[in-house]
């Protein structure tokens, strides 16, 4: 009797065990019903970033907002610019606080102050946003990490090309009499 129970425990324990571990192999890369599929994945196997174009404001700079999560994600975490002036705001949507720094060259402005040479927002609190305006004068990647979590992923980058924008003219006093 002792055995028969054995047995059907064992043969249970392997049902489940299979069951467990079968999802993977049964769905694939793609994840499974309305899954994204392979398509969406970089040269590492991990879900490629969809990057996203930072807008043009009549004054010649260019701005994005960056959400940063209680999931210790940067959104979004690719963000394409021209040379010039770019300004990121950065917001924290959760409670988790975050300091993000931005290594594009000289900062022009960082609202607070720039953190170890770079321009970076500081500690952000749970609701609390900041301000970090770059002035990039060369094509290139340059990453805006969370200091706190760099050790988790938490980063983004700014990928700059093509020609730098043109800044608006102000009329000169007096022009056109």
């Amino acid at each position: 009797m002792r055995s028969r129970q054995r047995m059907r425990r064992a043969g249970a324990q392997a049902v489940a065990l299979l069951v467990l571990t079968s999802g993977c192999g049964v769905w694939g890369p793609e994840g499974g019903p309305g899954g994204s599929g392979a398509a969406g994945l970089d040269s590492s196997g991990r879900n490629a970033p969809q990057p996203v174009e930072a807008s043009v404001s009549p004054d010649g700079v260019q701005r994005i907002e960056i959400t940063l999560t209680d999931e210790l994600a940067v959104v979004p975490s690719l963000v394409r610019a021209r040379p010039g002036v770019i300004e990121f705001t950065f917001r924290n949507d959760g409670v988790t606080p975050h300091s993000v720094t931005v290594d594009a060259g000289a900062p022009t402005t960082t609202v607070p102050p720039s953190v170890d040479g770079a321009a970076g927002t500081g500690n952000l609190n749970g609701g609390q946003a900041g301000t970090v305006r770059v002035t990039v004068t060369a094509s290139g990647r340059y990453p805006y990490p969370c200091r706190y979590h760099l050790t988790t992923g938490m980063r983004g980058v700014l990928e700059v090309s093509g020609p730098p924008l043109a800044l608006p003219t102000t009329p000169t006093p007096g022009a056109g009499r």
